[in-house]
């Protein structure tokens, strides 16, 4: 498909249906479409030609506001693409807007609804770009994880959502809430799409053709706060791999791990703190009500307690070797069931924080449905810096999902 249709088929979906999702925040019809005829016109080999998109508003951009979900910002306009940004333009993708997020990035909702029940939330705080790849106003979209904002807004809206091992990509140019934390993610339909951004990006291979991944089941500590639905799609996607030859065996985290669960708030809140020092110190009258108050809690954290988990997560390196030593991936829940009911909540990103905190690669494998018919992606996690691998094995999962 040429980028001049690509961009069309975009816009007719946002025409179609943007008033009812509003999961933009900047639309430019009229730069998209210049852009589409300059990589129509361009003889380079432009891998991500045919491409639409949609980028997170937590990324600078030079040529549309960047707001950072926040009227602090208000018609912000930086000098410059951030570093994937203007990676993913040079591959000849087409940047049709910036996508609704969190108050930066973090928990306070936009107003985006899910494409698949307008009544439900996309998941946050990469809500905009989940919600723009799921009702097919972009091909791919940019999104960022601190503690599940790709991996759980991917799973309630149906489509991929792939964070890759942390540092991989730059973050150059992306508004920091947790420097240790933060990683760029994107979103699209389909694994092709994925694994084709993550080359452009990072300028590894394309993922191999993969027979059958080894896979280790991983519940958790918490599987008991994974609903019914929540629980029975990891059942059913490892009865499906199993039944199709793959190597299929019950892990269990090693108690330092499961500590690390909920240890990475503490990492998270008080970075935040720390980053958004100007924010919450000259700005806090423009701050949420939910955002403040965390704020405030964060900065009170001790250093001590801080370093406290960041030697722990260093020191449980052992334990992650340990938990591959003969599987290639592992398979557990990525969110706690079907998306919440309404937009007060974007949801529990519980399954995601210890493989952020670690680093890992994670991707969410879309396909199965929850009771109600409400897609629940299920999430793949490998070692650090097998990232080819993890699409492989995602790709050879997922037609077994549906």
């Amino acid at each position: 498909m040429t980028a001049t249709a690509a961009l069309e088929r975009a816009l007719s979906a946002i025409d179609d249906v943007e008033g009812d999702v509003r999961a933009w925040v900047h639309v430019d019809r009229d730069a998209a479409a210049s852009a589409a005829r300059a990589v129509d016109a361009s003889d380079d080999a432009l891998a991500l030609r045919g491409l639409v998109l949609g980028v997170k508003d937590v990324f600078d951009t030079a040529d549309l506001p960047t707001e950072y979900g926040s009227p602090i910002y208000a018609g912000h306009r930086p000098r410059a693409d951030a570093a994937a940004v203007a990676m993913l333009r040079a591959a000849g993708a087409v940047c049709l807007g910036k996508t609704v997020t969190a108050e930066f990035a973090l928990f306070h909702p936009g107003p985006t609804h899910n494409p698949r029940r307008l009544t439900h939330t996309p998941g946050g705080s990469s809500s905009g770009s989940a919600a723009v790849v799921a009702a097919g106003m972009a091909d791919v979209a940019l999104g960022t994880q601190t503690a599940g904002s790709v991996i759980r807004p991917a799973s309630f809206c149906g489509v991929w959502g792939f964070k890759p091992t942390y540092g991989r990509v730059s973050i150059a140019g992306l508004k920091l809430v947790s420097p240790r934390l933060d990683t760029v993610g994107w979103f699209a339909r389909s694994v092709d799409v994925i694994d084709a951004v993550r080359v452009a990006l990072t300028g590894d291979a394309p993922f191999p053709s993969d027979a059958g991944p080894r896979i280790g089941v991983v519940r958790t500590g918490h599987w008991d706060a994974a609903d019914e639905d929540g629980r029975q799609v990891i059942e059913h996607a490892a009865g499906h791999a199993r039944a199709a030859g793959a190597t299929v065996l019950d892990r269990t985290l090693a108690p330092p791990l499961e500590a690390l669960i909920d240890d990475q708030r503490i990492v998270q809140a008080y970075e935040g703190a720390r980053s958004l020092t100007y924010e919450r110190t000259w700005r806090a009258g423009d701050l949420s009500d939910e955002l403040r108050e965390l704020l405030e809690w964060s900065a009170a954290i001790p250093t001590t307690e801080y370093e406290r988990v960041l030697n722990a997560a260093a020191g449980a390196a052992v334990l992650v070797e340990a938990l591959f030593e003969d599987v290639d991936v592992v398979l557990t829940p990525a969110v706690v069931g079907e998306a919440p009911e309404g937009l007060a909540s974007t949801g529990d990103p519980v399954f995601a924080r210890l493989w952020t905190l670690l680093g890992l690669p994670a991707v969410s494998v879309p396909g199965l449905t929850g009771s109600t018919g409400l897609p629940i992606g299920v999430q793949l996690v490998a070692r650090s810096g097998d990232d080819a691998g993890l699409l492989a094995a995602a790709a050879w999962l997922a037609p077994l999902l549906g």
